[in-house]
């Protein structure tokens, strides 16, 4: 039988974070036996826990999205497949992390669509923080 873990990422704004929990609550409805992993800061976890029916294990030690799957990554050595929940509007470099990061590690990121005010709230953030994460 297979192993899956699923790991919400946390965000600064509650929003996306909100966002992220519905689709993963949509996601994981009825389905038995996958681990969650609510990743972020510790008011973003506390937050996530508050915020939502699902249980799982904390990692709480995450300020950047590269914290997130380096913290993570300790959790789910022993599932077979593991699901990155984030939203669309964090996808790209979400995607471009986990590849350097999640190395032989079996992943799919599950991004949930925001409206098109979400992207334009979040350009330039995005944008900095990738060409950052590139060049890290």
């Amino acid at each position: 039988m297979d192993k899956f873990a699923v790991i919400i990422l946390g965000s600064t704004k509650k929003e996306f974070m909100n966002e992220r929990l519905r689709y993963a609550e949509s996601i994981l409805k009825g389905r038995k036996g996958i681990k969650v992993i609510f990743s972020g800061t510790k008011s973003e976890v506390e937050w996530m826990r508050r915020n939502t029916k699902l249980k799982g294990i904390i990692e709480d030690q995450s300020k950047t999205t590269y914290d997130n799957l380096i913290n993570s990554k300790k959790f789910i050595n022993k599932f077979d497949r593991v699901f990155i929940i984030t939203d669309n509007t964090h996808y790209l470099r979400t995607r471009y992390l986990a590849t350097r990061i999640l190395k032989g590690i079996p992943y799919e990121i599950l991004s949930k669509r925001m409206p098109l005010s979400y992207h334009l709230k979040q350009l330039w953030y995005e944008s900095t923080r990738f060409i950052h994460n590139v060049f890290h």
